[in-house]
Parts: C-alpha cells; structure tokens; sequence
C-alpha cells in the first residue's frame, strides 16, 4: 500500500527483482532504525548488480519518496472501514470482513495476530518435574516464567538456541503453544486409560497425553503422512514417553488396524486439519495462503472425522475436539455433528 500510494504505480506489475528491492527498501524506511540514505543506497546498488541502471534508477526514486510519505495517514483517508483495518494491520479484506461478524474487538484480533509469538515449554513430567527445570533454568541464567494456570508451561524470554537450553538432548521438554498443551489437558488422562490421538503427528499432545498419565496411559497415535510420524515417532524416543501404538490410517476412508478397536477407547483426541487461523502469528504466510473454499473443504474433512471416530468411542466415552482455527465453519459449527 505504501509503495502504491507513493510511487503511483501497482508494485505488482513490476519485475520481482524490483518488487522485492522496493519491499525491502520500504520496510528499512518505516519499521527499522537504518538511516534512510544507508537503506536506499544498498538497494539501489542491488538493484543495479542484479539488473540494471535504469530499474536502479525507478527503485532510489520511489525509495527517496517513501522517506517523508506518511502511510499511516495515508491508510486513515480510506473511506470502507473495513478495507482500512485490513490495510492498516495487512490482513485480507474477506478475512477481516468475515471475522468482525464473529468477534468483537476485531482491531485488538488483527493486532494480537501481528505480534510475535512467545516461546514456550512443556516440562515433561515423565523426566523432570517443572519445579526442577524451572531451578535448572535459573541455575544456567535463563530468563524465564511460569503459565499463570498450566504448572507444566514454561515460557522462556529473549532468544534462545532451543537446542542449547538445558535439558534438550535428554527430553525435559517439548516445545509447545499453551492453546496446543490446554487440548490434552483437558483431556484429563488417567493412568491405565486406552486413548486415541487422531492426527496426531508431530506429537506435541500424544506426548503430552503420556506426561499428564504419568506415562501409565496406553495411547494409539494415527496419522496419514509418514513423514510426519517419523517425527512423532523421534519425540517418543526423544521424551522417553511408554505405551504408544502408532498408526497410519484416514479413518475417514478406511480403519484398517484400528477395527479391533470398536467401541474400545475411553476417550479420543481430534486435533483436526484446519486453517490455522488462529496461529498467524507463528505462521503470518497465513495472511495470504488461506481462502473460504479452503474453510469448506476442511469443514468436510472434519466432519466426517468426527463422524468415523463416535465408532471407536466406548459407550460414556469422551470425545474432544479441538482445532487452531478462527472460523465458526471448523469450531462451533461442527458440535451439532458430534450430537
């Protein structure tokens, strides 16, 4: 939109080169401390080593104009309220346009989904208490928090090599959003408890399932893409978790292994494929890859899961269902199916 409204000209009918170079020159400009002449100057010299003069020439003048143009004021005369948060937080207009018919505070939404993700930890209990790993932590320096509610969350401040904090190689933790902990936790899995994780890999909750039973649960994890069961199937090592069966099925086509267990588990976990919606901020390619026929198609997906797993579920049993999607059509429009 700035690079628009300075330059006049659409940067999307311009060479990629071009396009890229005027990006980069316009976020140096407006969101980082470079001085201006430092960040033009580089591009510029890009611009010509890769093309030539004359596309250098298109790029440091437009660049020169972005210095002293006020987008935000710019963004503030767009009359369709609507088109104007959504260029004002760089959300698709029909994404913005869908989602203030479901909440309310849509600007404080956009906002949330444009700040950066914190990092957190699931302390596996099977190795180490959070107590212990919370001192390990503070013994080696590491700023760090405990989640306000869920003992087991750790959430580590600043940057940090993942793989250099105490306790990585021998499986103390397990990276982990508190939204992805909280579906296996309220799953409240007991100890000699037969539970079902469909969808499971990479294994953030069947490994957390096995932590929260003290390791004393017997759990079958299935999945449809082998490459990612081989990671799920290396975080089972890794966190020393028990009593996993893995399986590679789509229950929705076919139950294969998994017939003998008819109407067998107590309870059973649905993470189902969604949008992600509601993980932008970890994944904010996700701004401009989804679509409402994406949301659809994926309504279908889920509902036939939630379909194809009452089978498995023991009479009394418990079903949860949980999705990181912002849309009524993947969430709350899917209960009436599971009555």
């Amino acid at each position: 939109f700035c690079i628009k409204s300075a330059s006049g000209k659409d940067p999307e009918r311009q060479l990629l080169e071009v396009k890229s170079a005027l990006r980069l020159s316009a976020y140096q400009i407006t969101f980082m401390k470079v001085p201006p002449y430092a960040a033009i100057n580089e591009t510029v010299e890009a611009v010509k080593r890769i093309l030539n003069k004359k596309f250098a020439g298109f790029v440091n003048a437009v660049s020169r104009k972005l210095v002293n143009f006020n987008c935000k004021e710019s963004i503030e005369k767009i009359e369709n309220r609507i088109e104007r948060i959504s260029t004002l937080y760089s959300f698709e207009t029909w994404m913005v346009k869908r989602w203030e018919t479901f909440y309310n505070d849509i600007e404080n939404l956009l906002s949330g989904l444009n700040k950066t993700a914190p990092l957190y930890m699931r302390v596996n209990r099977i190795k180490i208490f959070p107590e212990d790993f919370m001192e390990m932590l503070r013994k080696k320096g590491i700023d760090y928090e405990k989640h306000h509610f869920l003992n087991d969350m750790v959430r580590v401040k600043g940057r940090v090599d993942i793989k250099s904090l105490p306790g990585y190689k021998d499986g103390y933790f397990y990276i982990q959003d508190p939204a992805s902990y909280l579906s296996a936790y309220l799953l409240n899995p007991q100890e000699g408890e037969l539970i079902l994780d469909i969808a499971a890999a990479p294994g953030g909750k069947t490994t957390a399932i096995a932590s929260l039973s003290n390791n004393r649960a017997s759990i079958v994890a299935v999945d449809i893409n082998e490459d990612r069961l081989r990671t799920l199937e290396d975080n089972i090592k890794r966190l020393s978790v028990k009593n996993v069966k893995i399986v590679k099925a789509d229950i929705t086509k076919s139950y294969g292994e998994l017939e003998s267990y008819f109407e067998k588990f107590g309870k059973i976990l649905i993470d189902a494929p969604c949008s992600a919606t509601g993980i932008i901020r970890r994944h904010p390619e996700g701004k401009w890859n989804k679509s409402l026929s994406l949301i659809k198609h994926n309504q279908k997906v889920q509902r036939k899961l939630i379909k194809s797993s009452f089978k498995l579920l023991k009479p009394g049993g418990i079903l949860l269902y949980s999705v990181c999607s912002l849309e009524k059509e993947e969430g709350e429009d899917n209960i009436p199916i599971a009555r």
